[in-house]
């Protein structure tokens, strides 16, 4: 996975919570939860470090571990 990759299928999310891969939840420009794990996902949330954020009201996308936010 790159730097930058929106995640939107299931397949997707369970491929950056194997690899550990850090990602952030954000709408427009505006992160609503910085960077972390995915420990979890269903067809309504996606937990990043165990706190759950809507996946419909948000967007997620990997981080390099160096960018800051």
């Amino acid at each position: 996975m790159e730097t930058g990759q929106e995640l939107v299928t299931d397949a997707e999310f369970e491929e950056a919570k194997k690899t550990g891969q850090l990602v952030r939840a954000y709408q427009g420009n505006i992160t609503i939860y910085p960077p972390g794990l995915i420990t979890g996902f269903s067809k309504d949330h996606v937990a990043i470090d165990d706190k759950r954020v809507f996946r419909v009201a948000n967007s997620f996308q990997v981080v390099n571990s160096s960018q800051k936010f």
